[in-house]
Formats: structure tokens, C-alpha cells, sequence
């Protein structure tokens, strides 16, 4: 794998431009762009649940791209770097949900594509462990975030302008070290000839993933603002608290040896669980700086385990179509994460937010019987999973 290191790192960096930086950048962001658009809960709420859904849509796309991952690649680093570049220039509410709706579906071009790629790239021994590196990216985008946002708190354009740079950048690595043999190439056109039906073995944890996407846009969309608001926290605080969430989120990397150890549905009701229970403590005491700091390590280290989950179970489940599987699971996430955003905006303009974040606590719980109840998936040729 030593050998692939450069590639690893690039893919790694990808995935943290267009995910911890591009989508969920916008959560760290809302308490000033709220300030400059005089945002609602449930307007902001709204953008969030439009980015989660143009994801939704360019992770179908690139699933149809399989055979063509650089091009996907490609795809994913422009749109995000678009949509951050109408982020930076907006000067309406308006424009700054186009933005971020162009900007959310980069990421959702991302996933697929490295997903093939690193199979293609990395020995299967190591592919797995590799699969696990790449996606802890998301918590290395989430701290490259904190100090960004804390340096340029009332330049929250320049922080954009920055973010589609980065995006540029790792577009770049990637598509240089990412090159694949014509025998690659050949061997990467059947992850796309994956039917509907191929997915049967994964109905149950798609909805497990829903509802853990429904869980997790509590803490994603409206955390930090949760925070500062409620919790009268000061920008720095509150930007530790962010960075708490990313660093924990960088030991998904991690998360392969748990899960070989602990089993795929140990693994979904343990990180499941801390999840749901970190969200109720940032929910419960906004305003307790060891309990914001324990919650959003303990949120951004579980959600990408789980997450890890999501891609061990689909390359066990529908073995030769990882990425198909993962595709569709991603997709199922980000769904949940749609209507999570919407729920839990019109239940902070209703009720207290510990009764909003507390419902959000409880969806994660409810991930628990599908995955219970579902077929453990049977492993062909046996491979080390994350």
C-alpha cells in the first residue's frame, strides 16, 4: 500500500474538500450567514435538506459513471468548487441556496468514484483498510474547517473562495495519481452493470442509514448555531467544539479493525448509539463547554465509523459491487439527512431545542431493529473490512 500512499492521501483529501470542507462547512457557517441573510431555523433547515438531496442525485449519477471514475472525479471537484465560488459571490438568501445546492452535489460525485478507484488501485489485502483512510476525510475536511471559519469569522467569503481552492487542488492530486491501466479500466466498467434487485440483501440498513441520517443533520445543520445561540458561546468556543467533532472524526480511519473485531451489527449499534447519545448531551447542555466538547467528539468519531459501517456491509452483502452498494447506502444517508434537516428546523421554530435534539437522539436508537433483523451478509473469499 506503501506504494499507493500518494494516491491514498489525495483521494483522503478529496473526500475531506468536498465533505467536511464543501457540505458540511455549511453548518459551520450558519450563524453568519444568518447574520448576513437573516436566516430562519426553518430557512436554513431548507438549504441544508436541498444540498443533502442534490447529493442524492449526483451519487445516482456517478453510480451510472462507475466504469468512468476519473471523469466522476472530475465531475465531483468542479461542482464543488462551483458551487463554494456561488457561495462566495452570493448577495441574496437566494443565491447562497443555489450555492449550496450546486455545492452539495460534489460530494455526492466524490464517494462513488474513489470507491472504485481504490479498488482498482490497492491490493485486496489493504483495499479495505484504504477504503476506511479515504473516508476518515470527512473528519480532516471538519478540522480544516474550525480554523478557517475562526480566522475569517466576518470573511466568510474569502473562507469560500479558500474552500473552492482546496477543492481545486485535491481535484488535481487525485486525477494525477489516480491513473488506471487499460486492464483497470476494463475491470472497473462491471461495477456498473449492477440491476435493482442486486441491492435486495441491503433494504434493512438502508433504512438503518435513514434514520441515522435524520439522526445526524441535528449536529450537522444546526450544532454550531445551537451552540452559540443557546449556549451563548463565543467564536472560539464554539469553534473548538467543531474542530472536537472533525479530529474525533479522523479515527474513522480506524474504524476497519473495530468492525472486523466487533462484527457489522455490533458495529452499526455501537456507533449508532453513540451518536444518538451525543446528540441529546449537546441538546441537553448547550451551554457546558465539557459537555458541547465531549458530544461533538464523540458525534464526529461515531458518524464516520458509521459510515465505515455502511461500505463494509455493502461490499460484504453484494460482493463485486462495493460501489454500487455503497452508492446506494450513501444515498439512503444523505436522504435521512434531507428530511432530518426540514424535522429538526420546524421543531426548533416549535419547541425547545433539547426536545428537538432529544427526538433526533431517539431516531438513532429506532436504526437499531433493521439492522437487528436483517441478513447478515455472507462473505465470499474473505477480505478485511472497516
Amino acid at each position: 500500500m506503501r506504494t499507493r500512499l500518494p494516491f491514498v492521501i489525495s483521494a483522503t483529501a478529496l473526500i475531506a474538500s468536498t465533505y467536511g470542507l464543501t457540505r458540511f462547512g455549511y453548518g459551520l457557517f450558519v450563524p453568519a450567514f444568518s447574520a448576513s441573510f437573516d436566516l430562519t431555523p426553518a430557512a436554513t433547515g431548507t438549504i441544508s435538506s436541498g444540498s443533502f438531496l442534490t447529493y442524492c442525485v449526483a451519487a445516482a449519477t456517478a453510480y451510472r459513471m462507475a466504469g468512468a471514475p476519473r471523469s466522476t472525479v472530475l465531475l465531483a471537484g468542479g461542482i464543488a468548487s462551483a458551487g463554494s465560488i456561488g457561495v462566495a459571490l452570493s448577495g441574496s438568501a437566494m443565491v447562497l441556496a443555489v450555492g449550496m445546492l450546486i455545492a452539495g452535489a460534489g460530494a455526492g460525485f466524490a464517494s462513488p468514484a474513489l470507491v472504485v478507484l481504490v479498488q482498482e488501485r490497492i491490493p485486496s489485502a489493504a483495499a479495505a483498510r484504504a477504503q476506511a483512510v479515504v473516508n476518515s476525510g470527512t473528519g480532516f475536511g471538519v478540522v480544516m474547517a474550525g480554523p478557517l471559519a475562526l480566522v475569517l469569522t466576518d470573511q466568510w467569503r474569502t473562507a469560500w473562495w479558500i474552500i473552492a481552492a482546496i477543492n481545486i487542488a485535491a481535484t488535481t492530486a487525485v486525477l494525477i495519481t489516480g491513473r488506471q491501466s487499460t486492464a483497470a479500466r476494463t475491470r472497473a466498467v462491471g461495477h456498473a452493470a449492477c440491476r435493482l434487485t442486486d441491492l435486495g440483501p441491503l433494504r434493512l440498513i438502508a433504512v438503518a442509514a435513514l434514520l441515522a441520517g435524520i439522526s445526524s443533520a441535528a449536529v450537522w445543520t444546526f450544532g454550531r448555531s445551537l451552540v452559540t445561540a443557546e449556549g451563548q458561546m463565543g467564536n472560539v468556543q464554539a469553534t473548538v467544539f467543531w474542530i472536537c467533532l472533525g479530529a474525533a472524526g479522523i479515527a474513522g480511519a480506524f474504524s476497519g479493525d473495530l468492525v472486523t473485531r466487533w462484527g457489522l451489527r455490533t458495529g452499526w449499534i455501537t456507533t449508532a448509539a453513540l451518536m444518538g447519545l451525543a446528540t441529546l448531551l449537546i441538546g441537553a447542555w448547550p451551554s457546558n463547554v465539557l459537555a458541547v466538547f465531549i458530544g461533538g467528539a464523540v458525534f464526529g468519531g461515531s458518524y464516520v465509523a458509521l459510515s465505515g459501517v455502511l461500505i463494509a456491509w455493502a461490499t460484504e452483502a453484494i460482493p463485486g459491487h462495493g460501489a454500487a452498494g455503497t452508492a446506494a447506502l450513501f444515498i439512503t444517508l444523505a436522504l435521512g439527512q434531507a428530511v432530518g434537516a426540514l424535522l429538526i428546523g420546524a421543531l426548533l421554530e416549535l419547541t425547545n431545542p433539547l426536545w428537538a435534539f432529544a427526538i433526533a437522539a431517539v431516531i438513532a436508537g429506532a436504526s437499531f431493529p433493521p439492522v437487528i433483523h436483517s441478513t447478515r451478509p455472507r462473505r465470499r473469499n474473505p477480505q478485511p473490512v472497516h
